[in-house]
């Protein structure tokens, strides 16, 4: 039985964006009843291979440690603490882990072949590179607590501890390089929002003991709580990932849209925004001066976040009237909490830092998912014919 041939044409700006070639080969998906088409280029296999390079840095970094062990004459080493496995992974791991990201996330911009979106990842590698070192400080520093605090006071002969070491490193790079392929809107999103709530989360549980909720949500910053640098690092890491998120949506949709003074007043917002959470972080609610600072920020933000919500009608082109009514909502249930708060009484401060931070974390994460759907669904949806 013969078989019918068919054909896509495709629009011209597609053709020239990814630089096709006359009688090009694609790979075609079915997911979820939509198709997706992937150039036959190698492009994959180049990043299965360099996904093996995860052990090259491992076994450098391993060699750094069979070093300083017999340096200091360490052929029985403690799970954690000092001069231990934790810490030799944890400096450098975190040393092979960022070194993994930096080299594959510029291999991965060079082979860009759209200048635009090589601009815009070159625009936000710096606050990248930032906040997933601190992302990884932070998670290898939990992970080893845990592991010693099940294991305490165990120890390994030097062999053992080296291929624990290798191991935990090769898993390090390996997540390193996975994380600097998978760079997208999607995925800054989902780490700006795991890196705020668990980071919040941790200092909730790690000052439970000090009543903190008998304060306010900005006590886990002070000089009162335990370990106040994390929710500080949280908010500052958060700031600067919001920052590079904004840039990566805004950098092409303004290129689509150009002089648009709407995207630019809601850009300038959204950056200011995110500067003022990383301010909360930088500048403690502790006594004295730094208290008149902090509060001047945290009005600010709360200012900047009610401006956006009022006005997301005419800052937000083609804005969806079920977004525009939600957004209504919500910014009316912050005035409700605000005046129960302030006026009758009837919340406490940490109750309402709680309201507030839940509903307004959830409209900006709405409203930058709005700014996506604006850019990818209306100017990157093409129109195309099957013959």
């Amino acid at each position: 039985m013969s078989k019918t041939p068919y054909h896509i044409n495709l629009p011209e700006e597609v053709v020239t964006e990814l630089h096709l070639q006359p009688e090009q080969s694609f790979h075609l998906t079915l997911r979820n009843g939509s198709l997706t088409l992937h150039p036959i280029d190698g492009q994959n296999e180049i990043q299965t291979l360099s996904l093996r390079h995860f052990l090259v840095p491992s076994v450098l970094a391993a060699l750094l440690f069979i070093g300083y062990a017999l340096y200091q004459r360490h052929f029985q080493l403690p799970l954690g603490g000092d001069d231990s496995i934790a810490s030799a992974v944890i400096l450098l791991g975190e040393m092979s882990g960022m070194l993994s990201f930096l080299v594959t996330y510029v291999q991965e911009v060079r082979r860009q072949p759209n200048s635009l979106k090589r601009k815009t990842s070159w625009r936000v590698f710096p606050a990248l590179l930032i906040a997933f070192a601190i992302i990884l400080a932070f998670i290898t520093s939990g992970f080893f607590w845990a592991i010693n605090y099940l294991f305490q006071n165990v120890t390994f002969d030097l062999f053992t501890s080296v291929v624990l070491f290798v191991l935990f490193d090769a898993i390090i790079n390996f997540l390193m390089i996975y994380a600097a392929l998978s760079i997208s809107t999607l995925f800054i999103t989902a780490i700006f929002v795991m890196t705020m709530i668990g980071g919040v989360l941790i200092a909730m549980v790690t000052n439970s003991s000090r009543l903190w909720w008998q304060y306010n949500l900005s006590f886990l910053g002070t000089d009162g709580a335990l370990d106040a640098w994390q929710f500080n690092a949280t908010l500052i890491l958060a700031g600067l990932i919001w920052i590079a998120l904004v840039d990566y949506l805004f950098v092409p949709l303004q290129q689509v849209m150009r002089g648009n003074h709407r995207l630019i007043v809601l850009r300038v917002l959204l950056t200011l925004s995110a500067i003022s959470l990383a301010g909360i972080g930088a500048f403690p609610n502790n006594a004295g001066q730094l208290h008149f600072i902090h509060d001047q920020i945290a009005n600010g933000l709360v200012y900047f976040i009610l401006i956006l919500m009022a006005g997301n009608r005419w800052l937000l082109p083609n804005a969806p009237r079920e977004f525009m009514v939600t957004s209504y909502v919500i910014g009316g249930v912050l005035v409700v909490t605000m005046l129960l708060f302030e006026v009758i009484g009837y919340l406490s401060l940490t109750a309402f830092e709680i309201i507030a931070f839940g509903l307004t974390l959830s409209w900006i994460l709405l409203l930058l998912q709005n700014i996506y759907r604006l850019y990818y669904h209306a100017y990157q949806t093409f129109v195309v014919k099957i013959s």
